[in-house]
Parts: structure tokens; sequence; C-alpha cells
């Protein structure tokens, strides 16, 4: 494994670890330091008190002396990278380091207003078996925020439309900033997100559509729910970004003929990754991206 960081693992006392060595623990908890430090204090207060699932920490070296931050929170592992990491190395190590069934991406600029685990649990192991359930999401002012996206093509370019939550569960087109509950084992079968994306925008975009096309749904459930205590408006930056022709690549070449598969190359892909990463995959696609546009029931 490529390590870009280390893991200051927490202290567990030897009792706990041979319980461990008999049961796998089903939900790890990784706070992404996203706030000031101060937030991460308080979160991690929190989350000590009141959640205390396997937690971890996902930073950078020079946010905090970490010796310190272990002897205060000896329960939390952290793992420090020694620059700041994008969204999609941040979940990325989380899920390589926390071995838990599900792990749970939280931001320390937030807080978990709702966590109600048996429908949770329930639709992770329903037949149309999910990759990942994103939160209903509210601002500082307590109003909730479109977060639904509908998969649509706006002439030859991707341009996700925007709606509200309404309903207790809706499919979803990508995990808003990546806030959600994951599958851990599906998630890494499905190579988590793409690092080589800039912006977090476009690494959500290109997760959740290769989860849909690979027929995994994502789905937005009023079961989780995420308060943004000092952010009154949340705005994606969809510009273009380094590297975002490797969605394009990915999502819009491959179309669907009588249940067979086709690559068809067109603007803003590049050959290189349809040659490296969609041709040996293309047996995946359970759909194209016209289909799932056309097929796709948006919210009343």
């Amino acid at each position: 494994m490529n390590q870009k960081y280390s893991i200051i693992s927490r202290k567990q006392d030897i009792g706990q670890l041979i319980n461990q060595l008999h049961r796998e623990e089903f939900l790890a908890v990784g706070i992404m330091d996203t706030g000031t430090v101060e937030d991460l204090f308080s979160t991690l207060d929190w989350f000590v008190g009141n959640f205390n699932y396997c937690l971890h920490v996902v930073s950078q070296s020079e946010r905090f002396p970490v010796e310190e931050m272990q002897a205060r929170y000896p329960d939390v592992t952290f793992i420090v990278f020694p620059k700041a990491p994008s969204l999609a190395e941040r979940v990325n190590a989380l899920a390589d380091v926390c071995m838990t069934t599900y792990f749970l991406t939280m931001r320390s600029d937030t807080n978990l207003m709702n966590f109600d685990w048996k429908p949770i649990e329930a639709k992770m192991k329903a037949e149309d078996h999910p990759a990942m359930i994103s939160p209903w999401i509210f601002n500082k002012s307590n109003e909730e925020i479109p977060t639904l996206r509908a998969p649509h093509m706006q002439g030859k370019e991707v341009e996700p439309l925007s709606f509200m939550p309404t309903a207790k569960c809706h499919a979803n087109l990508y995990p808003f900033l990546g806030i959600g509950l994951y599958d851990r084992a599906l998630f890494q079968r499905l190579r988590g997100y793409d690092e080589d994306i800039s912006g977090a925008y476009w690494q959500t975009l290109d997760f959740g559509v290769r989860c849909w096309l690979y027929g995994y749904p994502v789905y937005t459930m009023s079961d989780i729910a995420v308060l943004f205590y000092a952010k009154q408006f949340l705005i994606e930056d969809r510009s273009e970004q380094q590297g975002f022709e490797r969605f394009y690549s990915k999502a819009l070449s491959v179309h669907q003929i009588k249940g067979r598969n086709f690559i068809r190359k067109g603007p803003k892909m590049q050959g290189k990754v349809i040659n490296e990463e969609v041709k040996p995959r293309i047996g995946l696609y359970k759909t194209d991206f016209q289909t799932l546009c056309e097929n796709w029931k948006t919210p009343e």
C-alpha cells in the first residue's frame, strides 16, 4: 500500500484487544479535520462522550502536536498526512485503516443530529445493496440544504440537478462532501475515491456515478442528519479541476446497446484513462449514464 500518512493508533488495554480478535467491530467514525482546532476538540469531546465507535481523526501534521492529542484522547486513532489531504485521500485512508464493517465520515465543523441504526442497517443489508447512505444536511439556521442530486446532461456536459429531500429515503447520485455511512468492503471493491481527480465535487461525482453504473445505489436517508453549525451557505465548486477528464472517461465512454457494453470516445475524455481504467472493467458496467438519466425518478 502506498503509505502517504502516519497512523497513531488508539491505546487499548489487552482485554479490549482480545475481545476484538473474537468479533469484528461493526462501525468506525472518521472525523475529517476541516474546521478550527477548537472545532476538532469540541467534536472529539462529543463523540468520545456520546458516540464512541472506533474513532479516527484524519488530519495533517502542522495542525496540532500529535503526542498531546494522543494523551488527551487515548481512545482515538489519528491518521496524519504531511500536508492537507484531499477529500479522496481522507476517505480512502480511513477505509484502509479502520478495519470495521461500516464507516461513517463526519467533519469537525459539523454535529451529528440523528443516527438511527436499525433502519440504516436494514437498508445496508437490503437486496439492492447500497454502496453508501448520505445524510440530510442542515445549515447553521437549521434549514435543510438541497443535497439530493439527479443525473442530467446539459448538451455534452454532466450537470446534476439539485433537489430537497422530502421522503425518508431517496436515490442520490453522489454524497455531498463525501459525508455518510459506507460499506467498507464494497467501498474498497469499487476502488474508493479517485485521488487523481482534484476537487471534492468531481471526486464525489466520480465515486457516486461509478457506484450507480456498477449497479450499487447511493441513498440519502433522514435516519442520518448532520448540522453545519457555523455555515449558512454550503456551495459546491463545480468548476473544471485537474483530472476531471478522468470522470468523463469513466462515466460517459461506455454505452449499452441491447445489454452489451461498447466504448465510444467523446469530448473531455482521455484515451489513456479509457484504455487503463474502463476497458479492463467494462464487464462491471450494469448500465450507462444515458440510461441512468432516462430512468431516474426525481423527488416529487
